[in-house]
């Protein structure tokens, strides 16, 4: 493939970029809280668990997360197995559960779903993995109808009702992109389960790498906007793909792989909305940012780049997970 200067010069970043956010960094992510576990039942489970709920900050998304984990102790798939009655189990070991606008009876119909899938499939993999499409150019559909299945399940164990209202708050685990929703949470659970590297597992080899999109919540939408991996001004499914077919270009078997460095960029506080407030200093992709070239010529220009003039954070002060509830 024939790259332009500019696009050479963004391959080299991404590069970079992916070498330089590895396991150090994960308990800037949802991840780190799926790292302990060995047997691949749990890591399914577990993954399931903190993809779910990663929403809001980083913070809460591990203190809540890490209240569910440990709730089902350390073999979390075959605690799973064995609870027979999820709303005593929401009351007597959830009580008290708040994650934003979830509470205990929400959690408990995740599990009860997970378990469901566990149990109908005989593992979460087969549950998923049953419902790809050779012929598909992505995930959207598998997710379609893995989400459609999750809402026709029977809901009573945990809830008190068959079916979930509209407005039932439980939903918004089980998202369509049918809908248009960028299905961040859902795309980050596959990321975790398909890929394999230094931080996922890739335990499902039944979905190929190349068929996954991009999990799109406001940090990877305002990096890929700055590197111009796509310019449609809402994080939907539409941003997701072409984020991701953007990132083909430089890695058509796995272009998922940039995901989890990219989105450091807007964790650590290095990239922000209000440009005057990123350190672009600080952004190993700054060279190939129009923004960041631009701010760093402006600071050479008024004297204001030399190093005493530079506020430098640890990248890893006060990370933020700030995700819009609108991206499911």
């Amino acid at each position: 493939m024939d790259f332009s200067a500019r696009d050479r010069l963004l391959a080299e970043r991404l590069e970079l970029l992916y070498r330089s956010y590895g396991p150090e960094t994960a308990s800037s992510d949802p991840i780190g809280l799926v790292l302990p576990y060995a047997d691949p039942e749990d890591i399914e489970v577990a993954g399931w668990i903190a993809s779910a709920f990663a929403y809001g900050r980083v913070e809460t998304i591990r203190a809540n997360v890490s209240r569910l984990l440990e709730a089902l102790g350390p073999r979390p798939a075959r605690a799973l197995d064995q609870i027979g009655d999820f709303s005593a189990f929401a009351r007597e070991r959830l009580g008290g559960f708040r994650h934003r606008f979830h509470g205990a009876r929400d959690a408990a119909a995740l599990l009860l779903a997970i378990s469901h899938a566990r149990a109908e499939a005989g593992s979460v993999r087969a549950y998923f993995e049953a419902e790809r499409r050779p012929e598909e150019p992505d995930v959207a559909g598998l997710l379609s109808r893995v989400a459609r299945k999750l809402l026709r399940i029977d809901f009573r164990p945990a809830l008190g009702r068959k079916d979930l209202p509209e407005d039932a708050p439980t939903r918004f685990f089980f998202p369509d992109p049918a809908s248009g929703s960028a299905c961040k949470r859902w795309n980050l659970y596959l990321r975790w389960m398909v890929r394999r590297d230094r931080l996922d597992f890739g335990l499902w080899a039944g979905i190929p790498t190349d068929r996954l999109i991009v999990p799109t919540d406001t940090h990877i939408h305002l990096v890929a906007r700055r590197l111009r991996l796509t310019r449609r001004k809402t994080a939907d499914w539409t941003a997701a793909r072409e984020i991701t077919r953007r990132l083909s270009r430089f890695d058509a078997r796995d272009p998922v792989r940039f995901d989890y460095a990219l989105c450091r960029i807007g964790i650590f506080g290095i990239c922000r909305s209000e440009a005057s407030k990123s350190r672009c200093h600080d952004c190993l992709a700054q060279e190939a940012c129009p923004v960041g070239r631009k701010r760093i010529a402006r600071s050479k220009r008024s004297g204001l780049d030399s190093p005493e003039a530079r506020l430098v954070l640890p990248p890893a002060a006060s990370p933020r997970f700030d995700d819009s509830m609108g991206l499911s």
